[in-house]
């Protein structure tokens, strides 16, 4: 479905973690033209300071707080009209709005965008606020907010000054809010935004299995898959074609990857808390903790007897996750600065963790995915949405360099689902599954 103008067709570098798609990257901000104007975007902070020790040729500015409390976005503004080369993360590319799209489009600028970002996100709005505000009419008769055939929300009461639908005001007002069955809406990024810049590079894993695709499918946008290998004749980087994960080379993977299941010498299985199907998905340790105490006593309890009876590790070496609801109801005491959010990605701060404990079970909102479908995007197979989910985390820790970890995951669910993976066979059933999605004319996966 055609809602806006196509933008060219974006890069998508598509590798494992590890296999150097940040390191190809600067190496291609340094040869380029000296030209060409870059702006980088990163989840972290951290990675904001290795572009800018890394691209040597060219000069990075990262925006700040100016003088009087000017504030980072607008300083961002003032780099973009300079023609500055800039880094920055994915909170404040989020905020750019149409002004700064056309700065971008004048300045002719290249984005590089350092893993997918949330691009859609459900508002936090009730079905009962929403009907309300479909129902309310400004003292003219006009509606407040009214949806066109595309979905876009349009906010019609200029002389609003209320606060409890202030946010929906303001995002209607930059185009980026859409309706679902007048039951819930989603802030949407602006595909604008991509449109703006000269070429497109994102950097991931498994975009396939990812909710970024499924966006670029909403709006019709072409893309084409490439991976990166470094060439030891030529002493560097280098993009090639696609490689498909099921024909990646997992062995190294399979062979440093630990995933702890019960041996016949154990008298107490860790996993069997998991094994239903939906075991430690929001919804079930929602239902359980209601049912009292008991079951976050256990989680924690299997916790401790993995990382301390089972690895024998020490605390500093660590990382564990869950939903971050959860976040206090599972953690264990010894472990509250072990946490690494479920949602983590693009960031080397965990490379020394070898002890790896996964609390979760991902399943995309049903909403969203009802949402998708509404748009005639079919979501294919949400295992690959977890699995990619799954490996973008574990991929912050030791595994990233090539050491061995040890990893416990309860859910029977996603912990087959690593396994599968390991051994090729999930990839290869998806790959056929989706044979008809690499051959549409919206995407490509050669040059």
């Amino acid at each position: 479905m055609d809602y806006l103008n196509k933008v060219d067709t974006i890069k998508i570098i598509d590798a494992t973690c590890g296999k150097g798609k940040t390191s190809w990257a600067i190496q291609y901000m340094n040869e380029a033209d000296p030209s060409e104007k870059f702006l980088f975007i990163t989840p972290f902070l951290t990675e904001v300071e290795r572009i800018k020790e890394g691209v040597q040729q060219r000069k990075f500015s990262e925006p700040s707080i100016g003088k009087g409390n000017e504030s980072k976005f607008s300083n961002l503004k003032q780099l973009l009209n300079k023609g500055e080369n800039i880094v920055s993360t994915h909170k404040l590319f989020s905020r750019l709005d149409k002004e700064a799209y056309a700065i971008i489009k004048a300045q002719n600028y290249t984005l590089i965008l350092d893993e997918v970002m949330d691009v859609i996100e459900q508002i936090p709005i009730a079905p009962d606020d929403i009907k309300i505000l479909l129902n309310s009419k400004t003292s003219e008769g006009t509606s407040y907010i009214s949806v066109d055939e595309q979905g876009f929300i349009k906010w019609n009461n200029k002389d609003y000054n209320g606060k409890f639908y202030k946010d929906i005001q303001l995002k209607a007002y930059s185009n980026s809010l859409m309706m679902y069955k007048d039951t819930a809406i989603f802030s949407v990024f602006p595909i604008q935004a991509f449109s703006s810049f000269r070429n497109v590079f994102v950097l991931t894993y498994m975009f396939y299995g990812q909710t970024q695709r499924y966006y670029f499918e909403m709006f019709n946008i072409k893309y084409k898959f490439h991976s990166t290998r470094f060439n030891n004749e030529k002493g560097k980087y280098e993009l090639i074609d696609y490689v498909r994960p099921s024909q990646e080379n997992v062995e190294h993977l399979k062979k440093n990857i630990k995933i702890y299941n019960k041996l016949p010498k154990d008298k107490k299985d860790l996993n069997a808390i998991g094994e239903d199907e939906w075991a430690f998905s929001s919804s079930w340790i929602r239902r359980k903790l209601a049912e009292g105490d008991e079951f976050p006593k256990k989680v924690i309890k299997n916790v401790y007897n993995f990382y301390h009876n089972k690895c024998n590790t020490k605390i500093n070496k660590i990382m564990w996750t869950c939903v971050m609801e959860f976040q206090k109801d599972l953690e264990h005491e010894r472990l509250t600065k072990q946490f690494v959010a479920v949602t983590s990605r693009a960031t080397n701060d965990y490379v020394d963790r070898e002890t790896l404990i996964y609390l979760s079970n991902r399943y995309m909102n049903p909403i969203l995915k009802g949402f998708f479908e509404s748009h005639n995007v079919k979501v294919l197979d949400e295992d690959l949405w977890a699995l990619s989910e799954l490996l973008q985390w574990l991929f912050r820790s030791a595994i990233r360099q090539g050491n061995e970890i040890n990893i416990y995951i309860p859910s029977s669910r996603m912990r087959g689902l690593l396994a599968k993976y390991l051994k090729g066979e999930l990839i290869s059933s998806f790959e056929k599954l989706v044979e008809g999605v690499f051959s549409k004319s919206s995407i490509s996966t050669n040059d």
